[in-house]
């Protein structure tokens, strides 16, 4: 956008800028930010991408406003997919996307039969229901693995946790009548949860993953993307997904949540803190504050509830190798097949590889070995000593591994060269093309990428899916090997995806317009890699900066950027690095704090 140009709000651009650059000059904020020296210069850059955050999010969610009316679930429909929610064996990829959006919608309306629930949160389930139609659209249809199945998925999967505590109903309760009272045991950490935390979870679980564009932090960070530069490459996309969903709240009448006297910080505060703590790259240092939660050490009322709230959430938001093995495969698989994308994209743009999806069956196997035993299973392992009633889980996540072990203990024992794998069937559609990735969040995107107006892809670069006909195990029982054998295998994917948030930018100059014309040649191509690595700059310093929020949380210290590019389901090794503090406040040269980090695999 130039200088002069008209914003929405009917002010110049530059008056907008122009006053938040002086308001950081005078708290002393910006100055040396993005590696200038020049105060002046830092503060107006960090200015500018301050208010490019907050433009690009009020246009992403307005864009995307849809019918304003409530969800209506045909009746046979409601009691089938009631019975199916409550089972762990529960596959959204595998239901029509309006049931996906049902699904949602009950698991809300079971959580207002607790006693008092609307009361506390000010909200009705009218409110809900067009807030979670709304927040749907803002999901991308076209990621495999980052998409709104999956956001549902960890919201079952928080219900699933809290339900064995007897904290929150099961959806059931939908069949009786009357209010439903938790069982508050003495001495039961997750009994401490009110009813304003277990809503700001179920929050938090629906819209964790809100306009992710498909890719990691770490590919935004090599990129030098917008949005990686404001945040420090630190919880980039977390901190994006906490700011849309903050604008959708507010955007369908339930600003009182945010707004209130005497709840809406906190409120806000939990929120922020559930949604960071999704960052693979803090988990570590998580695991080690639960486990000091755990020790007795005595942390103050709010942080003991946040970090509860945040073990859910992490254990929901990597579950699935805690569930059948069928389901656990798939997931697998639809992550492996994002990843095969983002590859394309780091090719295609010449960017260091941050991702390396497994090629063989042997590596496949290995990284899900690798991911369950250092992730997963320690996590629920710590969880379920804290939380009993979650052992069920962590005893399927050990079930998982053993399987996965003596598939690799027969991949490696044979002597036998395998068959090739059949040929896969024939595509549909692409998973994700180059253009269609210029349709994400803009900050994502680096801004060479945003300037190009002509757009090709070398043919045979580019990795596809291709959907096919629901297959996933119905039972507890080992996955067939000709499954295991072939990491390509193809996904579940019933039916298309209506959530393809489509993102549009503000008003802006035509030379930073989003480019859509798929009939491009080779030379655009050489011409966005060449002007890539013109506009890269040399940064010295990205530590003296403060961020524009100040909410904090316990985990939103524990931050490494190294490990932004952490897979959730397929990892290799591990290696202890250091890493500067907060996303929300700036770090200190000096400060450092140890964390372990996976590689992909």
């Amino acid at each position: 956008m130039l200088a002069n140009e008209e914003c929405p709000n009917g002010r110049r651009r530059s008056v907008d800028v122009g006053g938040l650059a002086l308001a950081l000059e005078n708290r002393g904020l910006g100055h040396g930010w993005g590696g200038w020296d020049q105060v002046q210069k830092g503060e107006t850059r960090y200015a500018e991408l301050l208010y490019e955050m907050y433009t690009q999010t009020q246009t992403t969610v307005i864009h995307h406003d849809t019918d304003p009316l409530p969800i209506e679930i045909p009746p046979e429909t409601r009691t089938r997919l009631i019975r199916g929610l409550d089972s762990w064996h529960f596959e959204p990829h595998k239901l029509p996307d309006e049931e996906v959006l049902f699904c949602a919608q009950i698991l809300f309306e079971s959580l207002f039969q607790m006693e008092n629930m609307q009361n506390d949160t000010g909200v009705s389930l009218d409110d809900i229901s067009i807030f979670l139609k709304h927040l749907r659209s803002l999901y991308c249809g076209r990621n495999s693995y980052h998409n709104f199945q999956h956001a549902l998925d960890v919201l079952q999967a928080c219900q699933a946790f809290l339900c064995a505590a007897g904290v929150v109903p099961p959806t059931s309760i939908l069949f009786r009548d009357g209010p439903w009272r938790p069982d508050k045991r003495e001495g039961c950490l997750v009994s401490s949860l009110g009813n304003m935390d277990i809503f700001t979870l179920y929050i938090a679980a629906i819209g964790h993953d809100v306009g992710h564009p498909g890719f990691t932090n770490l590919f935004m960070k090599n990129a030098d993307a917008p949005l990686s530069a404001l945040f420090n490459g630190k919880s980039a996309l977390e901190q994006m997904h906490y700011a849309i969903l903050i604008q959708v709240i507010r955007h369908h009448g339930l600003g009182s949540l945010l707004d209130r006297p005497n709840g809406g910080r906190v409120f806000r505060k939990t929120l922020a803190g559930i949604v960071l703590a999704t960052d693979m790259s803090v988990h570590f240092e998580f695991v080690e504050s639960f486990g000091l939660l755990l020790a007795g050490k005595d942390y103050p009322l709010s942080h003991r509830k946040l970090l509860l709230c945040q073990t859910l959430i992490k254990c929901a938001d990597i579950s699935n190798p805690s569930r059948p093995a069928g389901v656990s495969h798939y997931w697998a698989n639809a992550l492996m097949a994002e990843w095969d994308c983002q590859a394309s994209l780091e090719r295609l743009w010449q960017l260091p590889p941050s991702v390396q999806p497994s090629e063989t069956a042997l590596a496949q196997v290995g990284g899900q070995i690798f991911f369950i035993s250092t992730f997963a299973k320690p996590l629920l392992d710590i969880t379920a000593k804290g939380i009993p009633e979650m052992q069920q889980f962590a005893d399927q996540c050990t079930s998982n591994l053993a399987m996965w072990e003596a598939r690799r203990l027969e991949l490696t024992s044979t002597k036998e060269v395998p068959p090739p794998p059949p040929p896969p069937p024939k595509t549909v559609a692409p998973a994700r093309s180059p253009a269609d990735f210029l349709t994400s969040f803009p900050l994502t995107l680096p801004t060479f990428a945003l300037s190009c107006q002509d757009y090709l892809h070398p043919a045979g670069e580019w990795h596809t899916y291709s959907p096919s006909s629901p297959s996933s195990s119905s039972s507890f029982e080992a996955i067939p090997d000709n499954l295991l054998g072939d990491p390509s295998s193809p996904l579940v994917s019933p039916s298309p995806s209506i959530g393809s948030a489509s993102f549009i930018l503000a008003p802006r100059s035509s030379s930073s317009s989003l480019c859509t014309n798929s009939t491009t040649t080779s030379e655009a191509a050489v011409a966005m890699r060449a002007a890539y690595k013109a506009g890269v700059r040399k940064k010295r310093s990205f530590y003296s900066r403060s961020s524009w929020t100040a909410d904090l949380s316990p985990v939103s210290s524990m931050t490494n950027l190294h490990a932004a590019g952490l897979p959730k389901a397929i990892v290799s090794h591990s290696t202890h690095v250091g890493a500067p503090n907060s996303p929300y406040v700036a770090a200190s040269p000096g400060e450092k704090a140890p964390c372990t980090v996976g590689t992909v695999q």
